[in-house]
This record gives structure tokens, C-alpha cells and sequence, in this order.
């Protein structure tokens, strides 16, 4: 019988994987396994953290940055 803490940790792993799958596409340009490496680094920075609503923003964010900034930064100029 599972409980309700252990739907909530199935939820927020399927949601760290969906993190992972749409950065590796974003990515295309770099590894799967790197993109993955990233993510699960990501992920652990938050292991024992009692909060966990905004995980799976909170890892793709920091992934994101990791994997090279934000995918829908502004450019530099109007130029560019």
C-alpha cells in the first residue's frame, strides 16, 4: 500500500524526468547523459529539504543555467 508521501515522490520524480527529457531537447548540442548528470546534480542539491513544491522549476532553473544560460535570453543588441 503506498501513501500519500510516496505518490508525491513518484510525482515529483516524473516531473524531474520531464525536466530532464525538455532540457535534453533544448540541448540538442550536448550529451544526453551530460543533460541528465546536470539534472540529477540539480535534483540533490535539494535532498532533505522539507519543502518540495517548486523542486522540479527550481532544478530545470539551475540546470538551465548550468547547460548555458537561459534558452530564451534577450539578445545583447537589436543587431544580433
Amino acid at each position: 500500500m503506498s501513501t500519500h508521501t510516496d505518490k508525491q515522490q513518484q510525482d515529483e520524480q516524473q516531473n524531474i524526468a520531464m525536466v530532464a527529457e525538455a532540457l535534453a531537447v533544448r540541448h540538442a548540442d550536448k550529451p544526453a547523459d551530460t543533460v541528465a548528470s546536470v539534472v540529477d546534480d540539480a535534483y540533490r542539491r535539494f535532498d532533505g529539504q522539507p519543502i518540495r513544491d517548486f523542486v522540479p522549476l527550481l532544478v530545470e532553473r539551475r540546470a538551465q543555467e548550468q547547460l548555458g544560460g537561459l534558452a530564451t535570453s534577450l539578445p545583447t543588441s537589436l543587431d544580433d
